[in-house]
């Protein structure tokens, strides 16, 4: 039996009630599987929750009482892929699989441990997509210029010509160049978006990944991973940069919520942010056509949006509106699409699925109960707990368990022993609830 390809889409952000336009993919041969639970609400616990099979505690790839930086983050995150092989990135190299990543988050990089043979970033503000090494470079040549020349490029220059490091003098002007040129095509970009021209909120790097792919010739088998933001923020036009966005979070997280007028700008915006990703999600497996026969195909989202259901935006809140996710699968013609067993689905299960399939085993989709974490506040999210009371600062960085089980839903406060949002049997979640975290710790 030959290997399958493994393709897995995610759709960065995407609630599932909003993705009711993914019923395309029925004509495709795709099968739809409910209640999927997001193991975390931001990008990068979750992806490497997908990537790992393990929960945020387990993999310990997570924000951390609001502390954490993302360098910090970076660093801590290439230690622990190391340490698991990379998750089934590194099984299935071993099993002789191209691994490849094309994505529009910067945190599903080699620079957060995802370290497939290539990796490609997109986005809506370079003319093409470049290579994670050319952006690094890029940055180290100018760190370099900053830092020991003081932003004199000429003295630069000149000094490597006189060193004999002719090759780094001309890739050093070449990387100056280049960021001087994409510098002028942002400002290009924004002056468009400005006079109403085209909507810079809208396409964030999912064109290029289908021009990439109708391109493209894969050496199979393969493992594709693709990560499109169309359904992510910005969604405000006069907000490209997300300063009014995360400050609006920044407010609701701390005060439990905000009456500012931007949580009613986004609420309206959101639904078209989400058709748009839809669409484009559509048509990067349109892309992929001739290969679906041969390919396990999963389509899913990291986790989704909130707004104003309970919190706003992504990043620290556990209710459903973030939580809950699409789940979409593509079998191998050979194979027969399994049933689901039970009423949730992690995404943590998507390692074993994909292992059960290469290994020509009946995979089992579902489980009695789901988890999904929080440590405290992303390091995106610009808020001082220092100017917190302590109680205040206290309850935001503590480690949180929502559970989703047949007796219902509830989130569990481990560090101050709370069980709350309780939507359900009391008892019977709290059992459930401390059963789970045993499991986690051991």
């Amino acid at each position: 039996m030959k290997k399958p390809n493994i393709i897995i889409l995610i759709i960065d952000t995407l609630r599932e009630d909003y993705s009711s336009g993914l019923e395309a993919l029925r004509e495709l041969g795709f099968v739809r599987y409910g209640n999927a639970i997001a193991p975390a609400p931001w990008t990068l616990p979750s992806h490497a929750s997908l990537i790992t099979g393990m929960y945020p505690s387990q993999h310990e790839i997570h924000e951390s009482r609001g502390a954490r930086t993302n360098e910090e983050l970076a660093n801590i995150a290439r230690v622990r892929m190391g340490q698991l092989n990379y998750g089934i990135i590194g099984e299935l190299k071993d099993e002789g699989y191209e691994t490849r990543i094309i994505t529009a988050n910067p945190y599903v990089t080699k620079v957060f441990g995802f370290a497939a043979d290539d990796v490609i970033l997109t986005s809506p503000f370079v003319v093409f997509a470049v290579s994670l090494n050319q952006l690094i470079n890029q940055r180290r040549f100018l760190e370099l210029l900053n830092d020991v020349y003081n932003g004199d490029k000429v003295r630069m220059f000149l000094d490597l010509i006189r060193r004999g490091e002719l090759r780094d003098a001309i890739t050093g002007l070449v990387y100056y160049l280049l960021n001087k040129m994409m510098h002028a095509y942002r400002q290009f970009l924004r002056l468009g978006n400005w006079l109403g021209i085209h909507d810079l909120t809208m396409e964030k790097g999912s064109s290029q990944v289908i021009k990439i792919l109708k391109n493209a010739k894969f050496s199979q088998p393969f493992f594709l991973l693709i990560n499109i933001m169309e359904a992510h923020s910005p969604y405000l036009r006069n907000d490209l940069n997300d300063k009014l966005y995360n400050e609006t979070i920044a407010k609701w997280i701390i005060n439990n919520g905000t009456d500012d007028p931007v949580v009613e700008e986004l609420r309206k915006s959101y639904p078209r942010h989400a058709a748009y990703a839809v669409k484009r999600a559509v048509e990067i497996i349109m892309a992929l056509k001739p290969y679906l026969d041969d390919s396990l195909v999963i389509v899913t989202s990291d986790h989704g949006e909130l707004l104003g259901d309970g919190g706003l935006g992504h990043g620290y809140f556990l209710r459903d509106g973030l939580l809950r996710v699409p789940l979409w699968v593509k079998w191998p013609s050979w194979v027969k699409p399994p049933k689901q067993v039970g009423p949730f689905i992690s995404l943590t299960q998507i390692p074993s699925i994909i292992r059960a399939i290469i290994n020509n085993e009946e995979p089992k989709i579902g489980a009695n109960a789901a988890l999904a974490e929080s440590f405290g506040i992303a390091p995106y999210h610009t808020i001082d707990t220092t100017r917190l009371n302590y109680e205040k600062a206290l309850k935001l960085l503590t480690h949180r368990v929502r559970i989703y089980t047949r007796h219902g839903t509830a989130t569990y406060n481990t560090d101050l022993d709370e069980l709350g949002e309780v939507d359900g049997d009391e008892n019977e979640l709290r059992k459930t609830t401390k059963d789970a975290i045993n499991t986690l710790q051991h």
